[in-house]
């Protein structure tokens, strides 16, 4: 008797990236039934009448000053619990009930709670709300985020297994709700390792040899500002760049032409995961993306699966994933000076981003296999709802 499994994902930002992990770790196991649920996708004209109501007035970041003053944030996470809790009831009157359940992030099971006493339940996270709170600068806005720290801890306690992606937010949690610590286990994503050809880094090897070859330098990221791009671009104008390297510019941003400084190839209409998207990494020599607000940052992930060197910020999860003066740089948010002198360093020397790039491939090989997540989540999915895998083949 096969295991049934709902995965419930919000679907929203990078969390549709995560659900595809999820889908590809799970797809091959026998002994599971999965059925996976996008929150953003499917909605029905009840959906659309409900989230206009409730996310009235909510509108660009769930930090601006209106989100914060009228529990903007919060109204979206209570929505997003309550289209999870509809959907799940439409589809269990269609096909049944299940055995474990599976949310992320914690916000998609507000309203399951009382499902949560009797469906086994994963909880997965990346960030808790208290340390969203901090990167709030105002103290009206930080108390905004107290609905949602304490529905939070409700979900938190309903849960039979909670998986936090980082060490980051895994500590932040066991302090907050020291009485979840012992369901509480830090599981970071994978990354596709064969989807970046090991090869990439001999290519690049060859081109540091030719006279007057570019070094590239590529920034991928949709919300330019929050990523660092207007400080990636006052600081590649600072340091004079463009006469020995070209920056690779990923993006959909809106970006006027004369706030795109001499050096700078502006790459739009890439979706991930396409073959465009991958020619990306391999053209390029180093990966920079000094954002202000990152919770983890897979992008990081993937450069190094691509046998490339990272510059970041010294920020949350971030120096989690890269290894600082091994497998790439890290900066401190917003200062200027310290992001020219890490990719002074890396421009400069081929030697430096080539020792750079294979550690943090072997880095990706040791901590992120997709064979290694899909055990321990599997493990995670039996022990919640005290099945065994030899008990269900």
């Amino acid at each position: 008797m096969k295991t049934r499994v709902a995965f419930v994902n919000s679907g929203i930002l990078g969390h549709r990236s995560v659900a595809r992990l999820i889908r590809e770790a799970v797809e091959s196991e026998p002994a599971l039934e999965a059925t996976h649920i996008d929150l953003s996708e499917g909605l029905t004209i009840y959906d659309r009448i409900v989230r206009r109501l409730l996310c009235a007035g909510f509108r660009g970041s769930p930090n601006s000053r209106v989100a914060q003053l009228t529990l903007g944030r919060w109204r979206a996470e209570w929505h997003s619990g309550l289209l999870a809790a509809r959907r799940l009831r439409r589809i269990e009157a269609a096909t049944g009930g299940w055995d474990v359940l599976h949310f992320h992030p914690q916000a998609t099971a507000y309203a399951s709670l009382r499902r949560m006493r009797r469906t086994p339940a994963v909880v997965s996270l990346d960030c808790t709300q208290r340390q969203a709170s901090l990167e709030v600068p105002s103290a009206w806005g930080r108390r905004s985020f107290g609905p949602g720290i304490r529905h939070d801890g409700a979900v938190y306690r309903a849960a039979a297994e909670i998986i936090a992606t980082s060490r980051w937010a895994a500590d932040d949690l066991a302090r907050c709700h020291p009485e979840c610590a012992a369901k509480l286990q830090t599981l970071p994503y994978p990354v596709r390792l064969t989807a970046f050809d090991p090869g990439w880094a001999a290519e690049r090897r060859d081109r540091a040899t030719r006279p007057g070859g570019m070094v590239r330098a590529l920034f991928m990221g949709g919300d330019f500002p929050r990523k660092g791009g207007p400080e990636l671009l006052r600081a590649w104008q600072a340091g004079g760049f463009a006469e020995r390297a070209t920056l690779m510019l990923v993006t959909n941003w809106p970006l006027a032409a004369e706030a795109v400084p001499r050096g700078v190839d502006v790459r739009r209409n890439i979706a991930p995961y396409t073959p465009e998207w991958y020619a990306c990494w391999r053209e390029a020599d180093l990966f920079v993306m000094p954002t202000l607000g990152e919770a983890f940052g897979m992008v990081y992930q993937e450069a190094g699966a691509a046998s490339l060197p990272s510059i970041g910020t010294r920020l949350n999860a971030i120096p989690e994933i890269i290894e600082e003066g091994r497998a790439g740089l890290l900066v401190t948010p917003g200062v200027e000076g310290e992001l020219v002198n890490a990719l002074e360093r890396l421009i400069d020397s081929a030697e430096l981003r080539q020792s750079m790039g294979e550690a943090a491939r072997t880095r990706m090989e040791r901590v992120a296999r997709p064979e290694d997540y899909a055990s321990r989540l599997i493990g995670t999915l039996f022990r919640a709802c005290g099945r065994t895998l030899t008990t269900t083949a």
